[in-house]
């Protein structure tokens, strides 16, 4: 088996074209969503790094598989999987970040050339602060979007992007902190979206298309505020934490979108076009705290 995994950790599904996001734009993920399968309902078992590599292990530790990683995470952590070649983009360089990982993913796939059953891990927390985002994109969706509340600010009150946010509480009646934070994020995802254009023209053009299933998903979200923490840490387990992206391109398949709720344990079954686990409810846990969530 060959398979290709974007990890895209600090992201959540709603700020993407494909689950509904009618002003970010995304025109990379638009268009992988419309050739695979999309699931609609895909939370998070432990909304972490930590958890998403636990939650991932029975698909990564294969014993048939060549196993690259990517690790683009500028926090990584220990990984317990037994990866034979792991690389990483070069700290303190002058060059985008973008392009780094385009590298870096470049490398990786030297290290695939004449293989058959493998793994390409590409492990990233890009969409976490500090954000990397065009000045020009901030501008747009601050200028355009008229914003998230209906008493948007004035033109003369559009700031400054802020790649790195407050962490922690904020005050959810200011308006302006609500808008740049948002403004800025959105900027950081089309930039994102774009560095994933480029990754999909490389692997199409070494055929990657044809020869493996290519995911998109995410480890856990990064809250903004929406129910008045920036940051993981003391955010409790609303959606913006725990309801992840997933979207699965697998060569001959045909696209449709799954309403079945899924969990990142599933990935091994739905790489290989398997049916989910069939569930009522999903369960998300964060040490002593369970959130459960039903279709209702």
């Amino acid at each position: 088996m060959n398979v290709v995994v974007v990890a895209a950790h600090g992201l959540n599904a709603h700020w993407l074209g494909p689950y509904g996001n009618e002003w970010v734009t995304t025109p990379a993920l638009d268009a992988l969503a419309a050739e695979a399968i999309v699931f609609d309902r895909h939370f998070a078992g432990t909304p972490s790094a930590a958890g998403f590599a636990a939650d991932s292990a029975p698909i990564v530790n294969r014993s048939d598989c060549f196993k690259v990683l990517v690790d683009d995470r500028r926090n990584p952590i220990p990984t317990p999987h037994d990866w034979d070649v792991m690389i990483r983009p070069p700290a303190g360089s002058s060059e985008p970040p973008g392009e780094l990982l385009r590298t870096a993913v470049r490398d990786a796939l030297t290290h695939l050339g004449g293989r058959d059953g493998w793994q390409l891990w590409i492990d990233t927390d890009r969409l976490l602060p500090s954000w990397d985002l065009e000045y020009e994109t901030y501008q747009h969706y601050a200028e355009t979007t008229g914003g998230f509340t209906d008493d948007g600010p004035d033109d003369e009150d559009l700031a400054e992007p802020l790649d790195s946010p407050p962490i922690g509480p904020i005050d959810v009646e200011d308006r302006r902190l609500w808008h740049q934070i948002r403004n800025s994020f959105a900027a950081a995802v089309s930039s994102f979206d774009a560095e994933l254009g480029q990754l999909f023209e490389d692997f199409r053009r070494t055929g990657l298309d044809q020869s493996a299933p290519w995911v998109v998903t995410s480890g856990f979200g990064h809250p903004l505020g929406e129910h008045g923490v920036v940051g993981t840490a003391g955010s409790r387990m609303h959606v913006e934490l725990t309801h992840l992206p997933l979207i699965v391109r697998i060569p001959g398949v045909r696209s449709r979108r799954v309403a079945a709720f899924t969990q990142p344990s599933d990935l091994s079954a739905l790489i290989e076009n398997k049916l989910p686990k069939a569930r009522d409810v999903v369960v998300s846990r964060i040490g002593a705290e369970v959130a459960i969530r039903t279709a209702d």
